[in-house]
Order: structure tokens, then C-alpha cells, then sequence
């Protein structure tokens, strides 16, 4: 009974300290939640407002359930509203209605084309900076074809600031010449503004300073919270900003000031304690007394001694040394554990999210751990695309960056850079970047091929099968070194070092993708491939051998690697 009431202190406390890490959080709890009485996994399911709705990936807009990967959520005066088919990556809201920014501009609740990238709002019209001005008082606004770029509104009409300026004259705006006695009598050189904050001025010897106090750095010290917002210190005083304190006789842990004691080296939160100290545990920054010897902290950051059970997210198992998936403890050799969710082990078992498929299986598409069935969607197998976690429609279009995968409707005259759609009137692209049309010094010819960093997800086995890795190290013009490369022979599960660096020749540098140097890339001798965005290299390899090989098989009670080397 002692111990079960251990478990629920600890939970207690542990829920009333929040970390700041949200996903930490979600994985702490093994990602269940309660919806209105219900107990659901947030993967499978959201609840909006006490309901609950299945599917993978949602997020709630008010009461509504939708996808960020493929819609927007806008909140306008305490109403919500979901727009579909433009990505929350990449939107902008105009009031309740979502909107590209790369193409798109919002003025006063209406959404307009850009005339060009460097547009702006003129009252509810748009105008090009670059070739036009608005000018005007607020509520009469007037656009003008501009004449130069030294060209500035006087009005609602414009004048040359190299020639001309712009006088008040008896309250009217007068456009004159810059040596009239108007312009003369009216030019005050611009003054600049510096903002200084309120500071004291610190002396000797109180030459360093803590918050709004003073202090000598050779007798004191100033303790400081990590992260900033208001918080409690464990005596229950409010603490908002540093506080100078003595070393020798206090010591500071994360911003409060406790008595300092001979056996006191290290902390736990806010809280100072010894590693000398018998019956003292530190868990998730809580410290807590008068533990057992043989102790340990669970991966939720509760104390539970491992020789008498096993602790899994919140649940305790009386069976000491299992291991845990989600809240039950399952068994390895005959059990595969998917985010939580135990399966049967069988040939070919892999996972993908909570679900667990045959990964040779043709109809059957993980992306980005959602998985689908290409015969119930009236898919073909081979032809099926992933965008993230979104299967791609033909009528759709995938744009693809190091760190984003987001899905657009096609349109006719758009093409990808990186994960932006961009409207070829308005930009174009050279590896990864978009560029004005009118920028100086472009070479058009080189920017009209799409740039964007394909998935080995979504290769066919003829390019899957056969492909190298390496580390770039240096990008030119006409070619991309890589070290340390591999050349994968998946049909074998092999794989071959290369004794040099390898040499990639990029005839068309602009419509490769921007590389990081020191980052590994999966290649061929025309494309450059990332791994599975937010997962690792070694995943991305696994599932390269795990497809090509027919060899590769998962048995029940089989420990082998699942490829060799």
C-alpha cells in the first residue's frame, strides 16, 4: 500500500510541474488523454471541445477537427474557421480565411495576387513598390505609376527628392524646387534616436549587475532563473527577477537562494541536496526524501525501485525488469512495439505510427508513421507518393525542403523551391531560394527548373535499391563532393565504402536543392535524396535494405540484425 501511495504522490507532484516541453509531456503519458471521461491516444485521435474525433494528426480549430499538414486554422473575435487544401507551414491568416504569403497578400480582410514581390496594401488595393507609390491620406489613398525610384508621394501626386521637396503651405502639400525658400526653411536635418534603458550606474567596487541592484562580484554572486517567466521558489516567495546572494554562506539553484550547507554540491530544480546524502532521490527536477536504497527514476520521472516491479509511462507492473510499450509491459521476442501499441511479430512485421504492416506488402504506403491501404483508397501501388504524412493525389503537387514536406493543388504557371509554391511571374528559384524576378544579375535560363529535396520514401525499387551516402563537403557550381560514402546494395543488404571522396557533377546547379555541408545525403548519379524528415539516418538506411532484400525477414523469437554489413 506504502509504495502505491508513493506512485500517486509522485504523480501528483509531477503534474502540477509542468516542463515546458509539450511532446515530452504527450510521450510521458504515453500520449493518452481524456476526452469528456474517455481515455484516447492523441496520435489516433483529438477532442475538440469534450468530443472526441478519430484520425491521426489532428489538431482542433474551436470545435472542429482538421489536419495542419493539409489546412489552416484562422481565429478572428473569439471565432474559428478552417481553411482546407493550404498547409498551416506555409499560411498566413486575413481574418478567417487562410492565404500563400509567397504569392498572396491580405489588405483590409480581402486577399489579393501580387502584382509582384515586393507588393504592399494601398487602403483595400494592392500596389508594387517597386514600380508604383501609394499616396494619399489614409482614408483617400491614389496609386501611381512611379517615375524613378528617387520618386516619393507629395499628396497625391510625386516628386523628384534629388530635384524637388515637398512643402506644407498653408496647410496645403506644394511640390517645389529643392533651392526654393519654401524647401530651405522647411529642411531640418533628421535627428536619430537613441534608447537607452534605465539602468543604475554601477561603481567600484559594485561594478557588476544583478536585476536592478549592484553588486561586488569578489563577495557575491547573482543568481538567475533559466528560463525567465514568474515562478515560485519552493519557500513559496515570488520570484521575478535575480537576487544577489553570498556563496559562502547561500547557494543558488535555478534563481533561488537556499542556505548553503557543507554536504550541498549540486542541484535538483530549485531545490539544493548532496550526492553524499542517504535516502534522497532527484527525479524530473523534484527531489524527493526518505527513499529506499536501489532506487530509480522511471522514464516519467517517478521513483520506483526496479528490483520489485516495473513502472511503464504511469502504470505499475508487479513484474520486476519488463519492457514497457505505452502502459503495459510486452514481451520482444514475440511482441513488436509500435508507438505504444503492441503487435504480434510476424515476416516482414514493421511499424508505422501506432500500426504495425508487411513493409513487402505493395498496397500498403507508410508515410511518415500514417499508414494507408492503396486498395481501399482505389490507389496503384508503384505510383503512390508520399508528402510527409499526406498521400499525394495526382491533381497535387509535393514542395520538399530539409525540414518540411508540404502539399499545394497544382497550378498551372507555379513550381516548387524548396517547401514553397511560388508563382514564376513573381520569383524564381536557385537551389532552395527564392529570388525576385527583378533582382540584379540573374541568369533566367538557369531559374526556371523547379528545386526541391526528394524522399527516398517515395524512389522506385530500380533507384531505391542501388543508391550512395555521403557527407557533403564542399558545393561549387558544377559539382557536390561527398565523403565518407556508401554505396548500398539493397538486393544484397550490403553495403561498400568508397576509398575517395566522390564527385558529383551538377550541369544545373539551380535546380538542385541547397546542401548543408557536414550533412549526409542519400544520392544517385542524377538526384540528391534526404532520409524520412524528423526520423534518422540509420531508420532511412534500415528501410532502403528492409524493401530491396527478399532476404530480409522478421521472425517470431528471432534477435538478429535485420541486415549485415
Amino acid at each position: 500500500m506504502l509504495l502505491f501511495w508513493v506512485l500517486e504522490f509522485a504523480l501528483a507532484v509531477f503534474a502540477c510541474e509542468p516542463t515546458g516541453d509539450t511532446d515530452a509531456a504527450s510521450r510521458n503519458d504515453c500520449y493518452r488523454k481524456d476526452c469528456d471521461g474517455t481515455v484516447y491516444d492523441i496520435q489516433e485521435a483529438t477532442c475538440c471541445e469534450n468530443k472526441l474525433h478519430p484520425g491521426a494528426s489532428l489538431s482542433c480549430c474551436g470545435n472542429e477537427p482538421y489536419n495542419p499538414e493539409t489546412a489552416t486554422c484562422c481565429k478572428h473575435n473569439l471565432t474559428a474557421s478552417v481553411t482546407q487544401d493550404l498547409s498551416e507551414k506555409v499560411s498566413k491568416c486575413c481574418d478567417l480565411k487562410a492565404y500563400n504569403p509567397v504569392n498572396e497578400i491580405c489588405c483590409q480582410s480581402t486577399i489579393i495576387s501580387k502584382p509582384g514581390p515586393m507588393a504592399e496594401c494601398c487602403g483595400k488595393d494592392v500596389f508594387d513598390k517597386d514600380k508604383q507609390l501609394c499616396c494619399g491620406p489614409a482614408d483617400n489613398k491614389t496609386i501611381l505609376v512611379r517615375n524613378s525610384r528617387h520618386h516619393e508621394c507629395c499628396g497625391h501626386s510625386q516628386y523628384d527628392t534629388e530635384t524637388q521637396c515637398c512643402c506644407s503651405n498653408e496647410e496645403k502639400l506644394e511640390i517645389q524646387s529643392k533651392d526654393s525658400s519654401c524647401c530651405v526653411k522647411n529642411f531640418t536635418p533628421g535627428v536619430q534616436k537613441q534608447i537607452t534603458e534605465l539602468q543604475p550606474n554601477c561603481t567600484e567596487p559594485n561594478t557588476h549587475l544583478c536585476g536592478s541592484s549592484c553588486y561586488n562580484p569578489k563577495e557575491s554572486q547573482c543568481c538567475e532563473r533559466n528560463q525567465k517567466p514568474h515562478w515560485f521558489c519552493a519557500s513559496g516567495v515570488s520570484k521575478t527577477t535575480p537576487t544577489v546572494y553570498n556563496p559562502r554562506t547561500q547557494v543558488c539553484c535555478n534563481g533561488c537562494v537556499s542556505a548553503w550547507k557543507p554536504w550541498i554540491d549540486q542541484c535538483c530544480g530549485e531545490t539544493p541536496y548532496g550526492s553524499a546524502q542517504r535516502g534522497v532521490l532527484c527525479c524530473n527536477k523534484t527531489l524527493y526524501e526518505d527513499r529506499d536504497d536501489g532506487e530509480e527514476c522511471s522514464e516519467m520521472g517517478i521513483p520506483y525501485n526496479p528490483a520489485k516491479g516495473t513502472i511503464c509511462c504511469s502504470q505499475f507492473h508487479g513484474s520486476p525488469g519488463q519492457h514497457c510499450c505505452g502502459t503495459e509491459i510486452y514481451r520482444p521476442h514475440a511482441e513488436i512495439c509500435c508507438n505504444g501499441h503492441r503487435h504480434l511479430k510476424s515476416e516482414n512485421i514493421y511499424c508505422c505510427g501506432v500500426k504495425a504492416y508487411n513493409i513487402k506488402d505493395p498496397q500498403m504506403k507508410c508515410c511518415a508513421g500514417t499508414l494507408y491501404n492503396l486498395t481501399s483508397l482505389d490507389e496503384h501501388g508503384g505510383d503512390a507518393q508520399c508528402c510527409g504524412s499526406i498521400l499525394q493525389k495526382p491533381q497535387d503537387i509535393c514542395c520538399s525542403s530539409e525540414d518540411k514536406e508540404v502539399l499545394y493543388s497544382a497550378k498551372t504557371g507555379f513550381r516548387c523551391c524548396g517547401h514553397f509554391y511560388y508563382n514564376t511571374t513573381l520569383w524564381s528559384c536557385c537551389a532552395g531560394r527564392l529570388r525576385s524576378i527583378h533582382e540584379a544579375g540573374q541568369d533566367q535560363r538557369k531559374m526556371i527548373k523547379e528545386s526541391r529535396l526528394l524522399s527516398v520514401n517515395n524512389l522506385n525499387k530500380a533507384n531505391l535499391c542501388k543508391v550512395y551516402i555521403g557527407a557533403v563537403e564542399s558545393v561549387s557550381l558544377q559539382s557536390v563532393v561527398f565523403t565518407n560514402v556508401l554505396k548500398v546494395y539493397g538486393m544484397e543488404a550490403k553495403v561498400k565504402a568508397l576509398p575517395l571522396p566522390y564527385v558529383l557533377e551538377t550541369n544545373d546547379r539551380c535546380s538542385y536543392p541547397k546542401l548543408i555541408p557536414g550533412k549526409t545525403y542519400f544520392f544517385n548519379k542524377d538526384n540528391i535524396f534526404t532520409g524520412f524528415i524528423n526520423d534518422s539516418f540509420l531508420q532511412s538506411l534500415h528501410f532502403i535494405i528492409s524493401e530491396c532484400s527478399p532476404r530480409i525477414t522478421t521472425h517470431r523469437k528471432s534477435t538478429n540484425m535485420p541486415f549485415a554489413y
